[in-house]
């Protein structure tokens, strides 16, 4: 894995401090599904990217201010068993007749953590008010 960081904003009620939570741990809903609805439809994912500039971008479409990005530290999430995404495999699991999923995950850069991401493992790195 070439990824040593992923990036995030953070929903308004997210602290990291203790650690960040999929809003739905035990959900059944697809990558698909998740990577198409977002935040409307809780799952046990937990959206990220690889690259900071998608994930700035990302934050600029946003109506909450001020938006928080964190990064995440992919060694510190591996040594805790919380690492469950290859960034390649996502597009695996989106059909291609999913065009608006496929395209989200494509543009920015979408990685996936699956349930719970503990607090060591990320640190502010910016908010855009």
């Amino acid at each position: 894995m070439c990824t040593n960081f992923l990036y995030r904003v953070l929903r308004p009620e997210e602290n990291p401090q203790i650690g960040i939570y999929a809003q739905a741990p035990y959900s059944t809903r697809t990558i698909s599904e998740h990577v198409s609805n977002g935040s409307h439809n809780k799952s046990k994912f937990i959206s990220t990217s690889k690259s900071l500039d998608a994930t700035i971008a990302f934050a600029l479409k946003s109506r909450d201010r001020p938006v928080r990005i964190v990064r995440i530290d992919v060694g510190r999430l591996m040594n805790c068993g919380q690492w469950n995404q290859d960034p390649d495999v996502l597009l695996e699991h989106i059909s291609v007749f999913n065009r608006f999923a496929l395209n989200c995950a494509m543009r920015y850069r979408e990685v996936l953590i699956i349930g719970y991401m503990p607090r060591h493992c990320s640190r502010m790195v910016a908010v855009i008010k």
